[in-house]
């Protein structure tokens, strides 16, 4: 009402004047399809994608429309091929994209809170964007499927694998706010089961114990017992440095007296702050967010 009083104040001239400067506002506004075709433009230099990236972030999903959404779902896709690649030819990743697009492209996509990312994004647990488990998280039961796909598949990554029991012991821990079925915990405990059994990479196996010792249940328990207190049960896993052998026997140690693991699950609100941090004390803004 204040803004109303003020602007019956006004000369015509001003007042159109006002009208054409929120005109120039509104075309301000980033051009969402433009964006779009700029992210997936092949030609398109790295400065440029930055900035479209950027933009499309500083958006949020609120004002993300169906073009932008689509454009940067495809973008995570391309760049989880991109992944794929390198680890087949055992290149790095540098050489192919820069890993620090890749991660970025994650943290924006995990941001839109749209069930249609959801294979994309488990396609990108890989993808140095830790964000991505906590999106995946927030879906619980639509998101289980892929999750678990990718941490049974045989031919995942490491990486994918390991941040794939992280996202799955969140959806464990928070079972309360967003319930899994009966079939989708008993899921996970086989998932579980298969990543503390036989060989595995000693961090595949250590997100696996922290994932049983959420699940709670006496089978995993007593696995968890017999690894926190026998060194040849670890060894039996593939583990044969000594220093790594007793990390991962004070791991399940530290599960089984009830020592939470991390890292924790991170809210949609937190995620925001770590993406977009207030403006620090000293520059008349909020506390800043590490």
């Amino acid at each position: 009402m204040k803004l109303v009083r003020q602007a019956m104040l006004l000369s015509p001239a001003l007042l159109v004047a006002m009208f054409h400067t929120g005109s120039l506002e509104s075309q301000s506004q980033p051009d969402q399809r433009a964006l779009a075709q700029e992210l997936l433009r092949g030609d398109a230099s790295a400065d440029e994608r930055g900035v479209a990236l950027e933009k499309a972030r500083a958006l949020g999903p609120d004002k993300t429309g169906s073009d932008l959404r689509a454009a940067l779902i495809a973008l995570l896709e391309k760049n989880s091929k991109i992944l794929d690649e390198a680890r087949r030819s055992g290149v790095a990743v540098a050489e192919l994209e820069n890993p620090e697009f890749i991660a970025h492209v994650a943290h924006v996509v995990s941001q839109l809170q749209d069930p249609r990312a959801i294979p994309a994004l488990a396609r990108a647990l890989d993808s140095g964007s830790t964000l991505v488990s906590d999106a995946l998280a927030d879906f619980g039961e639509k998101a289980a499927p892929a999750v678990l796909g990718v941490v049974t598949a045989s031919n995942s990554g490491h990486d994918a694998v390991e941040r794939g029991l992280i996202t799955l012991r969140f959806m464990v821990e928070e079972v309360r706010t967003r319930p899994l079925s009966l079939a989708t915990m008993n899921q996970i405990r086989l998932a579980a089961q298969q990543r503390l059994s036989g060989k595995q990479y000693f961090t595949t196996l250590w997100n696996a114990i922290d994932l049983a010792a959420a699940l709670g249940d006496p089978e995993r328990k007593k696995l968890l017992e017999g690894l926190a207190l026998d060194p040849n049960e670890v060894f039996a896993r593939g583990i044969e440095d000594p220093y790594l052998i007793q990390l991962t026997e004070k791991r399940a140690a530290d599960r089984v007296a009830g020592i939470p693991p991390m890292p924790r699950y991170r809210s949609t609100a937190e995620r925001r702050l770590l993406l977009d941090p207030p403006t620090p004390p000293e520059a008349g803004g909020g506390r800043s967010v590490r």
